[in-house]
């Protein structure tokens, strides 16, 4: 049993999801197409040995971080 607002909300997110479905993309991404796909947007591709990085890449990236965290620029 859903109360009424819930069912708002339902119909809202239903609506949404068919005028997306509908959008036809961009003629630029047209041959993209595959990639926008919910299915694909929820699968994490395999790690790959050059994933990980060096120990200096690391704290590079760490400063880096930490440096644009502090001043709101991230």
């Amino acid at each position: 049993m859903a109360t009424t607002s819930q069912r708002l909300v339902e119909g809202a997110r239903h609506s949404k999801e068919i005028q997306a479905a509908t959008t036809p993309l961009p003629a630029y991404v047209t041959e993209f197409q595959s990639v926008f796909t919910k299915e694909d947007f929820n699968i994490l591709l395999e790690h790959c040995k050059w994933d990980p990085l060096s120990p200096l890449e690391q704290t590079e990236l760490n400063a880096f971080l930490e440096e644009n965290l502090h001043t709101g620029r991230i």
